[in-house]
């Protein structure tokens, strides 16, 4: 952890923190207090490359041959060390930079801890959803204990392919307002409300389907997924993307 890292009131209650300095290996290090261990999961058609932008900024670029299978990457985390992601009734917040590749049409995962109408909490990309505008965004709270209602899900749109954007979310209550590059969007929530995800035993995973882990591979450059377990004021958004967006060449 860096020198004066908890002093930064921006990293106030940061339960997760990626920033891949690594360059090589298997292993990427969170360096937020929790220090979760994530592990780069090959699954035989993909590849992983780690980079570094013009300003020394690192990434971690995800690579797809397709949909199937073995056709992708992702980061898992095992359930046993993630239990302070295992979000239910309290708030969190999500952020991640990324530029993504919609080659395939396929909906991306970008990260989530959760069973798919069962329990837990995803977000993901979207080229196709909700046209005309598309390219989307999408969160989804998984809730099986209410009948007839297994999901709540919202989505943001225009999240265009081939460039780098900064994503936040904030979740308190009913509400997951997104933002793009420390500015909210507006949000669709299909005339519905986020209700509290059902508490989930479930690995973490970046960059794959959690349900399967054989789907949905996220395909492009990634940098810093964040997650916190408070809910991150406008300000602190715009902040934050002040701070990192000359490292993006944004």
């Amino acid at each position: 952890m860096p020198v004066g890292y908890d002093k930064l009131n921006l990293n106030h209650n940061i339960l997760l923190d990626l920033p891949f300095r690594e360059g090589t290996g298997t292993i990427t290090k969170d360096v937020a207090k929790p220090q979760h261990p994530l592990t780069l999961i090959d699954t035989g058609g993909g590849s992983f490359t780690w980079g570094n932008l013009a300003s020394g900024c690192p990434y971690l670029l995800f690579a797809a041959v397709g949909g199937g299978a073995n056709d992708g990457v992702y980061l898992d985390c095992p359930a046993a060390d993630t239990v302070d992601l295992n979000f239910t009734s309290g708030d969190y917040s999500l952020s991640v930079w990324f530029n993504w590749d919609s080659t395939g049409g396929f909906s991306e995962i970008i990260m989530g801890r959760y069973s798919t109408e069962v329990d837990g909490w995803d977000i993901y990309l979207n080229v196709s959803g909700h046209l005309p505008i598309g390219n989307t965004v999408s969160q989804r709270h998984h809730h099986s204990s209410i009948p007839g209602n297994p999901k709540s899900e919202c989505y943001s749109e225009g999240w265009t392919p081939g460039e780098w954007h900064f994503f936040g979310m904030s979740r308190s209550g009913i509400y997951t307002p997104h933002y793009r590059n420390g500015v909210p969007v507006e949000m669709e929530y299909g005339g519905a409300t986020m209700l509290d995800p059902d508490t989930a035993n479930r690995d973490l995973d970046i960059g794959v389907r959690g349900t399967t882990k054989a789907e949905n591979w996220y395909r492009g450059m990634m940098w810093r997924p964040r997650v916190w377990n408070r809910a991150l004021e406008e300000w602190e958004w715009r902040e934050l993307f002040i701070r990192e967006r000359h490292l993006l060449g944004v």
